[in-house]
This record gives C-alpha cells, sequence and structure tokens, in this order.
C-alpha cells in the first residue's frame, strides 16, 4: 500500500489549495473526496458572482471552482472521489484512515479539510418520469436556459426566494412552490419577487412530474397542475459530520463540530492538521481567502513536522524554479502572433 507523505480529507476550497501548495513543498499528497466532484460547497452556486477573492475579478462559483481544479492538479496529486472516510486510527508512525467503500490508506499526516461536513440536497419524495429527469435541478442551472423559458422553483426558503428573483433577470416567467400556508423566507425577498412578476403558490406539495410534449407536467397533491420548461428543487441539504466523532482519536472540538485549534492548523492530535471552516480558532476568517492561507499555512507546518530542518514556508511562484518550464511555455504563448 502506497504511504504518502499528507492524506488530504476534502476536496473543497481548502483542501484544493492545499494540493498545489503541497507540490510546492514536494510533498507527496492524496486528496479523498466523498463527492463524486470536487469543489465543496462551490458546486452548490455555480451561477453565482464570487466578489472577495483578491486580485479577482467578480466570478462566478463555477469557473473558481475550476481554476481551484487545475491549480490542485499541477503537481499530479492522487485524487480519490466518491471515496468517505468513516474512521482515521494510528498505527505506529503512520495514520490509516479508512473509507465507506472498504479502501484503506496509509499516511505520514492528515490533513482535514472537511468543512462544516458533507452537503447534499434534499430531493423530491415524488414519482418523476425519467424522462422529466435532466430538467430537474437542485442548483441554479446555465442562465441562457432559462432566457424566455418558464420555471418552477420549489422551496419556501431564502435560497430559494433568492434564486427564484435572480432567474426574473433573464426574462423567465417564474412561479414558487411551497407546502406550507407561508414561506420561510424573508418577507422582503417575497414582497420582491411578487412586485417582479413572479407567482407563489402556497399549500402545493408536488405528487408527480411528468415530460409531456415537452415540457414538465407538475401534479401537485390538490390535484392542481402547472406546467414549466424547468423545475428547481430547493428543499435544503443532508448535512453529515460524523467523521470527528468516528475517528479512533479524541479531538477537541467547539460546539462538537469543529476543530478546536490552539494555534492555527494544529488539532490536539500529532500529525493531524486542519484547514478551511473545520477548524476553529480566535479570528478565524470564514471565506476563500481564509482557506487558501489556513491551508498553505497547515502544509507548511506538515512540512516542518515531517522534516524538521526544512524551510517554514515555501519560495513565493514568482521566483520558484519550479515553475521555470511553464512559464516559458506561458511565454511562449503570449508572443505569438494573433490568428488572421
Amino acid at each position: 500500500m502506497e504511504i504518502f507523505d499528507c492524506l488530504i480529507i476534502g476536496g473543497g476550497p481548502a483542501g484544493l489549495y492545499a494540493s498545489f501548495y503541497a507540490g510546492l513543498r514536494d510533498l507527496n499528497v492524496a486528496i479523498l473526496e466523498a463527492q463524486d466532484h470536487l469543489g465543496g460547497k462551490l458546486h452548490f452556486y455555480p451561477e453565482k458572482m464570487v466578489w472577495d477573492v483578491g486580485a479577482m475579478p467578480p466570478t462566478k462559483g463555477k469557473q473558481i471552482q475550476q481554476n481551484l481544479i487545475e491549480q490542485a492538479q499541477l503537481f499530479k496529486p492522487t485524487i480519490f472521489l466518491n471515496t468517505k472516510i468513516i474512521h482515521i486510527e494510528k498505527q505506529g508512525a503512520l495514520f490509516q484512515v479508512t473509507a465507506q467503500n472498504g479502501q484503506k490508506f496509509l499516511g505520514k499526516t492528515i490533513l482535514l479539510c472537511i468543512g462544516g461536513g458533507i452537503y447534499r440536497p434534499k430531493m423530491l419524495q415524488c414519482s418523476i418520469d425519467s424522462a422529466a429527469q435532466s430538467r430537474i435541478y437542485t442548483h441554479f442551472p446555465n442562465p441562457m436556459l432559462l432566457k424566455d423559458k418558464r420555471l418552477l422553483v420549489s422551496g419556501g426558503g431564502n435560497s430559494a426566494i433568492d434564486y427564484a428573483l435572480e432567474a426574473l433577470n433573464y426574462q423567465s416567467k417564474v412561479s414558487l412552490c411551497y407546502r406550507g400556508a407561508q414561506l420561510k423566507a424573508h418577507e422582503a425577498q417575497c414582497k420582491q419577487f411578487k412586485q417582479s412578476g413572479g407567482e407563489i403558490l402556497l399549500n402545493h406539495t408536488i405528487q408527480t412530474i411528468q415530460l409531456v410534449n415537452q415540457q414538465l407536467q407538475i401534479t401537485f397533491t390538490n390535484q392542481q397542475v402547472a406546467y414549466c420548461d424547468y423545475l428547481l428543487v430547493q428543499h435544503g441539504y443532508h448535512h453529515e459530520a460524523d467523521l470527528l466523532h468516528q475517528a479512533d482519536l479524541a479531538f477537541c472540538l467547539h460546539e462538537h463540530m469543529y476543530l478546536n485549534c490552539a494555534h492555527p492548523g494544529l488539532t490536539n492530535q500529532p500529525g493531524i492538521f486542519a484547514a478551511g471552516d473545520v477548524q476553529y480558532f480566535q479570528g478565524k476568517l470564514n471565506l476563500l481567502a481564509g482557506a487558501f492561507q489556513d491551508a498553505a499555512y497547515a502544509i507548511n507546518q506538515i512540512k516542518v513536522y515531517l522534516d524538521y530542518h526544512s524551510q517554514p514556508f515555501a519560495m513565493v511562484s514568482s521566483h520558484n524554479h519550479k515553475f521555470d518550464e511553464k512559464n516559458q511555455r506561458l511565454f511562449q504563448q503570449a508572443s505569438k502572433p494573433p490568428e488572421q
């Protein structure tokens, strides 16, 4: 079994940037991700504009996600998707982690980048025609799909009304259905949605979904029927945060959920480090910018933990010889005359 310098558990922003920075420190790492994709919570808001990443113009979540994935793979880490880690134990000088699928991995250190846990969108509990599945979304679809189309949003919370409002920007005809008698979303947003031409259907629970004449036919339990081109489901998320409690080690936790780190990146278990939203310390910044700093800081600590004589940080990329060949290719591409 291969022994990695570091097992990065979690492939969200913190884990992805840690993978990149580990390459700068010549560490052999594996990313172990529970979902079938990388990117963490960025996957849930692909069309939302992110403004608070330094030196980056307002950028859609899906583009930041793709950029992080490409950057993380620069130094060729080993990546395992659909690999939910359920157990961590110490074996001599090494750590062994076990996945739900039975796979086992060995590492000299562990970097926990699991955020607040694993989030999976809650799905509709109703009869759905297989032909209709491709028109049902749990995150905001490509806006070009919505232009001049009819969209039904199912849900009564802030995310549902927020997405319904956003869809109106694309000349869509938007309706929102909710099983209850009153929406849970902020009253001001609900008022704005109605004033902007949105329709709200209260006491409407979806019973069946069929594709009829290239449109979704939505039948509710009250026997009313609605037609739309696309359905966006915003019923919240299933949340799993069991790993820290199932480990063979006693972690010091904050609010039973986050790693209580007396010093950024350092858990109370030697050899196990943390980055991103999974950790709590005084002054923790729960932003993408904070996750990137956490990741680099933790990797530097891991490098020194493995080799006490190592430099405490990597050379900056602008002067790092690891990028000489890559920089040369970029310079050559930039100097090519534009095609006529």
